[in-house]
């Protein structure tokens, strides 16, 4: 019971300190929040097991959150001016590129981050269902990180290729593995 007491102290510690980093402009308090994050997730998982202690680590920050948002929220005036809408854009070449940017995004980056983590989840010296949970837990987190990553990048091509190289690593790293 302690540890449930200590895993949720951790955790609204955690993002008191990220809190503070934010709005003090520094990053060692950042890094330290980050920290007692890590050691909140421990504590979540000795207190109520891996299984939901992960859950509960990487869920609970995104609930403690919008009482520090309600304290730091703000009305902005009404602007008086109206910006003008963009027009639609329907040529051929920018078709293309969106076109291209979904199959990347939906295809590839998902194609990435299953690879990418049942590979790291492999080498866990884990059961072979432990595995496969952590594996659930870690792909969409893979996926998020990675297209926010493309997104984000001005080098489209170099990063495509990047991740490329890394689910062929992530392949030789399954292929490898015993059966």
């Amino acid at each position: 019971m302690f540890m449930l007491f200590a895993a949720s102290g951790l955790s609204v510690v955690s993002m008191a300190a990220v809190y503070k980093s934010w709005q003090r402009q520094t990053s060692p308090m950042l890094y330290i929040g980050v920290a007692i994050w890590l050691m909140s997730s421990i504590a979540w998982s000795m207190s109520v097991g891996w299984e939901f202690g992960v859950v509960y680590a990487l869920c609970l920050p995104g609930l403690l959150v919008w009482p520090f948002i309600a304290a730091n929220q703000s009305a902005a005036p009404a602007t008086q001016q109206r910006p003008e809408p963009r027009k639609l854009d329907l040529s051929v070449s920018t078709s293309i590129q969106h076109i291209l940017h979904s199959i990347i995004v939906l295809m590839l980056m998902l194609i990435f981050s299953v690879v990418a983590s049942l590979a790291l989840s492999a080498l866990l010296p884990l059961e072979i269902a432990s595995q496969l949970a952590i594996c659930m837990v870690i792909s969409p987190i893979i996926w998020g990180l990675a297209v926010y990553h493309y997104l984000a990048t001005s080098k489209k091509i170099k990063t495509v290729g990047g991740y490329l190289v890394a689910t062929a690593v992530s392949l030789a790293i399954l292929m490898a593995m015993p059966i």
